[in-house]
């Protein structure tokens, strides 16, 4: 646990010396450095010490999370996929994972693991990096968040799946630009970790639309009568999905502190939604996908896996605190919103900790393989 902490207020602490892109450019549109005389181009110090920050995060993020060994509450399951894939037995998981392997295992063995972990952790936390740098109006306030909503902690589990996620924060950029061949290009290569991503392109679409009252309510009636109509949908779904049925998938369930978080984000930004919400696209979109995602957890407990399904809208919460707080007119107001949210946050993620050591998630004990008194590189 005190790792985890150290690492969370460390990257937090290098974060806070990052300007984001869009202050950035802000910053250099507004005006013009001249020394002796002449106009001076190219890379800016603070520039030079955003890269210096986002390098040293990211190498903080990925040591810790290349080098566990034995966290996770399906590591063990991963190893027996590793060894099915490589005597071409059946395994559930995705052509591109499956491919991935095959070639990991390749170049450096047949019953390597630890790169295999080391490569997914690399593209994971450097495209969610990459993500929230982009896309961020303030990369401190959304790097707090996205630290202590734990997605980065949580992605030491389920490695194939927040790869996924990590493709689909990279995809949003591509929806802003209404370049959607691109998005939903971006969205396939995500679906070959793992095919739940798919459903970001209808629901990520629709919440780029702007939204009538009368689609508002027919959507809410439309997913609450997941209440009464749960078996039903059930049914459906085992038809056009029949691996499911007689699986652990179907216990479904919901997450209690996903609804009150997602409640909680709509709550506030209903409060703000003329000043804050309402003309400024990307705001909106951030704004739906929460709503959405409040609904699915409160009315749909039914689905299975429905928090990974949610799991692809709340990331954006992490973009949409920053940009509503940004845009409250009165400055007392707007830093105690800050605060408050970030207290929240730190709350939130002192909650996780305490049950990161549950059989479910197996975060804690955190062990690596530098202590482990014969270090291999097989599979113990």
């Amino acid at each position: 646990m005190i790792l985890y902490v150290c690492v969370a207020v460390l990257t937090i602490g290098l974060a806070r010396l990052i300007k984001s892109r869009s202050a950035l450019n802000s910053y250099a549109a507004g005006q013009n450095e001249f020394v002796n005389g002449r106009k001076q181009i190219g890379t800016t110090r603070q520039q030079y010490l955003n890269r210096a920050c986002l390098a040293t995060i990211f190498l903080i993020l990925f040591l810790v999370s290349a080098c566990r060994f034995k966290v996770g509450n399906d590591y063990k399951r991963y190893l027996e996929f590793f060894r099915l894939i490589y005597r071409d037995q059946y395994v559930p998981t995705e052509a591109g994972f499956n491919w991935i392997v095959r070639l990991m295992q390749a170049v450096f063995g047949s019953e390597t693991y630890l790169s295999i972990f080391a490569l997914f952790a690399f593209l994971t936390i450097a495209l969610m990096l990459y993500a929230l740098y982009d896309l961020s109006e303030d990369f401190f306030f959304s790097f707090f968040l996205f630290m202590c909503f734990s997605y980065y902690f949580q992605s030491m589990n389920t490695v194939r799946y927040y790869l996924a996620i990590a493709l689909t924060m990279v995809s949003i950029r591509f929806v802003f630009r209404k370049e959607y061949l691109k998005f939903m290009c971006m969205i396939l290569l995500a679906s070959l970790m793992h095919k739940s991503v798919l459903i970001v392109i209808p629901v990520y679409l629709i919440a780029m639309c702007p939204w009538k009252k009368w689609f508002v309510a027919l959507m809410s009636v439309a997913i609450a009568s997941g209440l009464l109509l749960g078996p039903f949908y059930m049914k459906v779904i085992l038809f056009l999905y029949p691996t499911y049925e007689n699986t652990d998938l179907l216990d479904g369930g919901t997450s209690v502190t996903n609804i009150v978080r997602c409640g909680a984000v709509l709550f506030l930004t209903l409060f703000y939604y003329k000043s804050s919400v309402k003309e400024n696209t990307q705001i909106r979109f951030y704004f739906h996908l929460n709503y959405i995602a409040f609904l699915l957890y409160t009315c749909c407990s039914f689905l299975p896996e429905i928090s990974r399904i949610g799991y692809y809208l709340t990331v954006g919460q992490v973009f949409l605190l920053p940009m509503v707080t940004e845009r409250i007119p009165d400055e007392k107001q707007r830093k105690l919103v800050r605060y408050v949210i970030m207290a929240a946050a730190v709350i939130y993620f002192i909650a996780f900790l305490q049950t990161a050591d549950h059989e479910l998630i197996k975060l804690l004990p955190y062990q690596t393989w530098f202590f482990e008194p014969k270090f291999e590189f097989t599979v113990w």
